[in-house]
């Protein structure tokens, strides 16, 4: 019974060290083309491409070491991050409510779709300077240019998932004597939660442009501001130091959307109807 025990631990402890072995494999390969592409990034730049146009790595990384050591930086992050949250909340609040009403009445969609997709149709860049004009330069007109181009991505998402929901499911559900309440919470949100979640990843992105392009247009603050400047003043460390930036921003956003999907759809790995690996 002894030697049993020792033999279950054993291979306890060898299936842990095997799992963390593929773990590992698998962080490695992900990290293998951006380490190569920064070696040959530092190799070329000075070589192949004068370093006044793209720097060094180890250029980039002092620069943001200088950064954040001298504080220079946080006002920037401050003004930017609650843009960022902001926009992005307003916006996907605003498209959820907004897909989710025009898919559940097809009457308000064969009213409203038209308006909404010629409004889709128009650039969303072109619309800073008006914002500008309405809201002033400070976050006002930031934060409405990201949440409107937050809230068409996630309103055709949500949309789309609640008009993909099977009629006869929902006729069922009625027989069966669920009201208007049960029915949203437990047959349209479970089917639309996928198109939502793909939604709200898809925003992340495109909330970090209205930010940066509201500031580049005209701003008194924040990271768009900050690379405009070192753009201005030829400065590419400066530049690159500021899109590192953003991409933490869009990193840590995209982690943080990618738990929440796991734990809003747990359900579809339970079920069976999660990714299938080729």
């Amino acid at each position: 019974m002894t030697d049993m025990s020792y033999g279950a631990a054993d291979g306890a402890r060898r299936s842990a060290g095997a799992a963390i072995t593929a773990r590992s494999l698998q962080w490695l390969l992900r990290l293998l083309p951006g380490i190569a592409l920064l070696l040959f990034w530092q190799w070329s730049s000075g070589r192949l491409i004068k370093e006044l146009y793209v720097s060094k790595p180890t250029a980039v990384v002092q620069r943001l070491y200088e950064l954040f050591a001298s504080g220079e930086i946080f006002p920037h992050l401050w003004v930017t991050g609650q843009e960022l949250v902001l926009g992005y909340v307003i916006g996907v609040a605003g498209g959820v409510l907004g897909g989710y009403a025009l898919g559940r009445s097809p009457r308000l969609a064969r009213i409203f779709e038209p308006y909404v997709m010629a409004f889709y149709g128009v650039p969303k860049i072109a619309l800073a300077p008006l914002f500008i004009i309405w809201f002033g330069i400070g976050m006002g007109s930031k934060i409405a240019l990201a949440s409107i181009m937050v809230f068409f991505l996630v309103f055709y998402n949500v949309f789309a998932g609640v008009r993909s929901v099977d009629r006869e499911i929902v006729n069922l559900t009625l027989i069966m004597g669920a009201n208007q309440r049960q029915l949203t919470y437990h047959v349209f949100l479970p089917a639309a939660a996928p198109f939502v979640m793909l939604g709200m990843r898809l925003a992340i992105p495109y909330s970090v442009i209205g930010v940066i392009v509201g500031e580049f247009t005209s701003s008194a603050q924040g990271l768009g501001l900050f690379i405009h400047e070192a753009s201005s003043t030829y400065d590419p460390a400066g530049v690159f130091a500021g899109i590192v930036i953003l991409l933490a921003f869009v990193t840590i956003a995209n982690l943080l959307a990618g738990r929440l999907e796991r734990r809003l759809l747990r359900w579809r790995s339970l079920s069976g109807t999660g990714p299938i690996d080729i």
